[in-house]
Order: structure tokens, then sequence, then C-alpha cells
């Protein structure tokens, strides 16, 4: 044993003599030169021996005292595993007469984020010692290689930058290997008759913080398939080197030896790929997966010659049933005939073939004022309302289904000239059936003519007459506020004339549909909601986000009932 920090004993000035005579008993003890300060002595079974392992390497840093800040560290190399830590205590003394604050950290090439705290800092009193530790912590990743790492453990006092101890350290992190078979890329198509081979696509991946040198082998059922890998049954038998974090994509084929022939459902085929280490023959990584395989004939297949043979079954029965009653109609068997049914009762309806009906005889007498304040006052228009407990649909009006309509002429009445221009239908016009005035009517606003008609048998169940309580008007139950808006644009006069009533319901549907068109709302259906609720309403309901499936009840069948009358019009 050694050491380097004795002193001389100094003599006692009182007693030379005695100091002179304890020379012998005492010998002086002298520092050792800092050369020699690093030897080792070796003391095997008390006998000298070389040492025929290797020294290790030396460290590359040098190291650095400073006489006011000491640092020491227990040893000088340190191990790690990635995912691991390992903690560096160095130890500072204060040799110096004044507190002081120092600050230890890591210095080299490495990465910030491997250290948990880079920075780590004390305060001394003078004399004191003080261990601080730095924990250093590489993450398990193929970034992190493997390998020893010369860094310095640097202690600095912050009050003095030029206080400063360095000591060389070597970090050393620990190979792992971790090999990754990527199957993600597998189709999933199944394996069939007509498809017997299956490309299966694999990536293998490096994950691991050192090179390796690897192949794959796989293995599956061989009296059902075979497994190749890059072209090679049994496995990929040439090794092929991976650097950390590379990728590579390998060809995996599974070819089909022999199907089942007849199976209800499918049927799995699995394997097993593996990848080994060429010099160790070590399995790092290994993958099951499976592939299905359908049967030649199948549920499908024979559900198919089920329903064949059913078919077939039916149709012989349906021979002999045939062949049965031909036989009884030719030997002339009597039958019973058959109990008549009476006829249906004949149902009332009102077609499209019969004749437009203008106003009443009432309506068409009263003059311009009277009109005027008819149509203005819906009040006051119950006045001259037809009697209640006359029919709204005279007798002429009305057919049995599939007659064709009665053969009745009602004309449209002349049209005069008004002083804007704008003619006003008269009695000199010729005959017209509605069908071909909502044909005209449709044509003239390319409105479907025969959705008008759809309309006018909800709106007023074709009465031309018709007046509600809120004071709509004629077949197309016009309001009088719409009617005063746009009657003077087409040239009407009288709403419970059937030509001008629904004329101006078509330019007020038609206005309707251009607005809402802009809004980008070009279906029919929102265009009669806004006929039937009002396109303010309509408007601020949109304006909410409102849906169709949020209209209220009777808006949404309101349009349904119209447009499903109108597809069953010939």
């Amino acid at each position: 044993m050694h050491s380097d920090e004795q002193t001389p004993i100094a003599p006692d000035s009182g007693d030379h003599e005695a100091s002179t005579s304890n020379e012998t008993a005492q010998p002086t003890v002298q520092r050792l030169p800092v050369e020699l300060t690093d030897w080792q002595v070796w003391d095997i079974d008390g006998a000298v021996s070389d040492l025929d392992e290797p020294v290790d390497e030396p460290l590359r840093i040098p190291d650095r005292q400073d006489e006011v800040v000491v640092a020491t560290l227990p040893q000088r190399r340190w191990q790690v595993e990635p995912g691991g830590a390992v903690t560096l205590p160095v130890t500072v003394l204060n040799n110096s007469a004044q507190r002081l604050a120092v600050r230890a950290y890591l210095e080299g090439w490495l990465d910030d984020r491997w250290v948990a705290e880079p920075y780590i800092q004390a305060n001394l009193a003078p004399g004191e010692r003080r261990t601080l530790e730095l924990t250093f912590a590489p993450p398990r990743h193929a970034n992190v290689e493997a390998g020893d790492y010369h860094v310095a453990m640097v202690v600095r006092s912050l009050d003095d930058p030029t206080r400063i101890a360095r000591l060389g350290v070597v970090l050393t992190i620990l190979p792992f290997d971790q090999i990754a078979l990527d199957p993600s890329e597998f189709p999933e198509l199944p394996a069939t008759w007509w498809r017997r081979t299956l490309a299966l696509p694999l990536r293998v991946a490096n994950e691991g913080n050192r090179p390796l040198s690897l192949y794959l082998e796989g293995m599956t059922a061989s009296k059902v398939g075979c497994l190749t890998v890059a072209g090679k049954e049994h496995g990929h038998e040439t090794p092929f080197s991976l650097q950390p974090g590379e990728r590579i994509r390998l060809p995996v084929r599974v070819k089909m030896r022999r199907l089942p022939l007849i199976a209800l459902h499918s049927r799995s085929l699995p394997f097993v790929l593996r990848a080994r280490a060429s010099e160790d023959g070590r399995i790092l990584q290994q993958l099951r997966s499976a592939v299905e395989v359908r049967p030649i004939v199948g549920a499908w297949q024979l559900a198919s010659l089920a329903g064949l043979a059913m078919a077939g079954a039916m149709a012989a029965v349906l021979i002999v049933v045939l062949g049965a009653l031909f036989l009884r109609i030719s030997a002339g068997e009597e039958r019973p005939s058959a109990p008549v049914q009476p006829p249906a009762p004949a149902i009332i309806v009102v077609t499209l073939n019969q004749p437009v009906a203008s106003g009443s005889a009432a309506n068409r007498e009263m003059n311009d004022a009277e009109r005027a304040a008819f149509v203005g006052d819906p009040a006051g228009a119950r006045i001259g309302q037809p009697d209640p407990s006359l029919p709204l649909v005279l007798p002429d009006q009305i057919t049995a289904p599939g007659s064709g309509g009665p053969v009745r002429s009602v004309v449209r009445p002349p049209a005069d000239t008004t002083a804007d221009g704008a003619s006003v239908a008269s009695s000199t016009a010729r005959p017209m059936t509605y069908a071909q005035m909502f044909q005209t009517i449709g044509v003239q606003y390319d409105l479907d003519w025969r959705m008008l008609a759809a309309q006018a048998y909800i709106e007023s169940g074709f009465d031309t007459l018709a007046l509600s309580s809120a004071g709509a008007m004629g077949l197309m139950q016009v309001l009088p506020g719409t009617w005063r808006e746009w009657a003077p644009v087409v040239g009407a006069s009288d709403p419970f004339d059937s030509y001008s009533n629904v004329q101006v319901a078509a330019i007020y549907l038609d206005h309707l549909r251009s607005q809402l068109a802009r809004r980008g709302y070009i279906e029919k259906e929102w265009t009669l909601v806004a006929y039937h609720w009002g396109i303010d309403r309509l408007n601020n309901f949109l304006a909410e986000g409102g849906s169709w499936q949020d209209l209220p009840e009777a808006r949404r069948r309101y349009a349904e009932d119209i447009l499903r009358i109108a597809q069953t019009l010939p």
C-alpha cells in the first residue's frame, strides 16, 4: 500500500537531542511524485506474475485538477444497457476558505436527452465535501449506438469560471438485438382454386443498436402448401445484413398444394416466420400468422345446387299438376262454377278529362268594384259565397272511374285587353280540359303539370269555388295577399276562375323556386313546402340549420303526398 498524502513530522525546537535520537525510530515519509500516483501493485499468491489479459484502452480525455475545486470519481469506466440507467457519483471538495457554488455536468459527444438532469449544482462551505450524482439513461432505440463514449465529468465553480476540475470517463453502451417483422401489408385475399399462390410482402427492421447478419426461415404444413421467402423454399438461406434502424422488404409466397374439396366454411393455413442470427443461430424474432383457404365447393355452391334442385323439383310438380288438370279437362269432367262476385260499387271521382270549370254565375255577374272588394276583403267575400247546401261539384263535373269524363264544353271567357295590355279571359275561348289547362300553364312556367294537378287535388279537391276560413280561394287555395301581388302580373281578375287561379299559383311557385335555388335548395319538395308554409317561415327554418327530417310532419307530408299522386297520373 502506498500513500502520497503523508507529510514529514516537524521536530520539537525545544529538545534538539531528543529529536536527533528519534530520527532513526521515526523516519520521514516523502510525498510521491505525480507520475507514480497511478501505479498499481498486483499480489497474486505472494508471487509476481505477468499479466496476459489486454489492458483497457487509456482514457482519451486527460484529467485536470484544481487546487480549490477538487473532484474525484470512484471509477472511470461505467456500463449501461439501453433502456436502463447508471449513476455517476462525483465527490467535490471545497479546498478554500470561502463558500463555493459549483456545477457538475458531463461534457462530450452525448445527447443531452440521455442525461436525466444535465446540470447538478451545490453550495459548499469551506472544507466541505459533497457527492453529486448524475444519472445517465440512454433510451432503448436503434439510434443509441453501442460502444464506448469518451466524456468528461466537469465540475466548475460558478463564482470563479477559471476554477475547473475535469475527469475523463468512459461510458460503455451495451449492445442489444431486436428484430421487427411487420406483416401489416399482408393482403386479406383468401386462397381459392383459381388463386393458389398468395404474395405476402414482409417488412424486416433492425431495431437494435448494432449491425446484424441474419436469415429468415418459414414453416407450414407441407401437405397443404409450401412457403417460400425471397424465392427459396423453407427460408432465406443466404444471410443478409441490416444496420441499426434499417428496413428491408422481402417477398413471402404461400403456394397451395391441396385445397379442401367440399366444406361449409373456410379453413386457415397457419405458418411461422423466424428471424435467426447467422453468427450463433439465435431466434431474434418469430411471427405466427395464417392465410384463409376456401374449399372448391363451398357454402354458396352448395346453396346454389340446393336451389337448383328445389327449382327442378317444383317444376316437376308443376308439370304433374298441369298434366293432371289437362287430363281432367280433356275427360270432360264437370267442375262447379265459381261464385260470381257482386260488382263493386261505382266510385265517383273528378277526372282530369273533364272541362275546366269557370267561376260561378253569381261570381261572373259581379262588377269590377264588387270583384275588387271580394278579393281585397276575404271576410266580405263570404256574402257572395254559394249556398253551402248546394254541392260544390256539379253532376256533370264528376264521372265513374275509367269512363273518360262527361262530354261537356265549358269554355274560357274571351280575352279582353285592359288598360295595361293584359288579357282577361272571356266566354268565346275554345274549350279546355283540366289536363290541357295544367299542361299549358306548366309549359308556360316550366313546371310539372302533373304536380300542379296533384296540388289542386290536395288543396281543394278540384273545387273551383273553395274558400277556406283563412280566406284561401279557388282551385289552388291562393291567399288574398298572394292574389293581390301576382294577379296583376298575369292579368287575372277572378280568383274563382280555374285558369286564372292556377296561373297565379304557378307564377308564385316559379318565384318560390327561384328564391330557394339561390340558396341551393332546388328540389320540388322545398318549393311545395314554401307554398304551403310560407317562404318567410321556411327561410327562418333553414337559417337555423333545419333539415328535411326536422320539418313539421304536416308540412313534409303535404309535399310528399303531392309528388306521390303526381307519379300516378297517366
